[in-house]
């Protein structure tokens, strides 16, 4: 059995054979998720998260059941007067072993990664993030299925412009695991720390990708195929937003700073976008945009996904006549 916290619970074949199985399952509608059932719990609101798997699953076959966070991780509303000294209903251990009698999968996404750590630490069935504070892998899988729909076998320069967050980590990570350029570009206050630089020359070093940290935009504009962005501030992040809107002053991807791209050159952003703060309607309109493609395949990602961890059990399958290509 396998989970999905981050990049790193894949191999770079497996991520591949995700990607591959995913357009597969698209193409062919299979029933691949026929009578199975996936827990949703959700401490953080979300619309492509939530919308885009729950339809992905629906579409297998699959069944999902939606519980909410103080029920699950909690347990809380599930007592009204708990006993006394005892802050919950029950011990995390006993609700999560309890959900993987029920369920085949657990698909969550929480406010701190060390949630998700100690799920796996007790669940029989696997536990798949749907977003994290450190990690946001199912956005990078989508991602990387929008590039290669857009530049096939190329393995195109890509830089992330914006702060160093989960979103950014998880593409990077990626990214570098399937032989990409990849870049940073941020103020140096909301940038990546000496260990995590070492962490992606480390990656770089075992896949033969690359990791380029750019001192401004125009630098990193210049050497890049796919201009990628993200909200300079997160959901919980609200108290920072003076300090954090004069750090990222010069950051703002525009139709300027566009130009000095390739005319094949892309943007990216994994939503929400806030227009006219991190990325200008210019640009996230433009026939160079790929956000909503991004979106469509957060839907097709978690096809492959899903049915790989919870139907064939993490191991790699042959798929016959498909390619990850449209």
């Amino acid at each position: 059995m396998k989970h999905f916290l981050e990049v790193g619970d894949l191999t770079k074949s497996e991520i591949e054979y995700v990607l591959q199985l995913s357009s597969y399952l698209d193409e062919t509608h299979e029933d691949a998720l026929h009578q199975t059932n996936v827990l949703f719990c959700f401490e953080k609101p979300s619309l492509r998260t939530k919308v885009g798997t729950e339809v992905a699953i629906n579409q297998l076959g699959g069944r999902v059941i939606h519980i909410d966070p103080m029920a699950f991780l909690g347990g809380k509303i599930m007592h009204a007067k708990p006993i006394p000294s005892h802050d919950e209903r029950e011990s995390l251990k006993d609700t999560v072993l309890n959900v993987s009698k029920w369920c085949d999968a657990i698909f969550t996404r929480v406010f701190s990664h060390s949630t998700l750590l100690t799920l796996c630490k007790y669940s029989e069935i696997p536990i798949i993030n749907a977003l994290s504070d450190l990690h946001h892998p199912m956005q990078a899988l989508a991602d990387f299925r929008t590039i290669q729909q857009e530049y096939g076998d190329e393995k195109i320069p890509i830089t992330f412009i914006g702060d160093a967050n989960n979103v950014a980590k998880s593409l990077i990570e990626m990214g570098i695991m399937l032989g990409y350029p990849m870049g940073f570009c941020g103020p140096n206050a909301f940038g990546w720390s000496k260990e995590q630089v070492n962490h992606y020359k480390s990656l770089s070093y075992k896949y033969q990708g690359s990791f380029q940290y750019y001192d401004n935009a125009h630098n990193a504009a210049l050497n890049s195929m796919v201009i990628y962005a993200d909200t300079f501030v997160s959901m919980g992040e609200e108290g920072q937003y003076d300090e954090k809107m004069e750090a990222f002053n010069g950051f703002q991807i525009n139709s300027r700073l566009m130009s000095l791209t390739p005319d094949e050159a892309s943007f990216m952003h994994c939503l929400p976008a806030h227009r006219g703060v991190e990325v200008t309607n210019e640009v996230i309109d433009s026939n160079k945009s790929l956000v909503y493609q991004q979106a469509e395949n957060r839907m097709i990602v978690s096809k492959g996904l899903f049915t790989f961890l919870i139907k064939e059990k993490g191991t790699l399958k042959t798929i016959e006549k498909t390619t990850i290509y449209n």
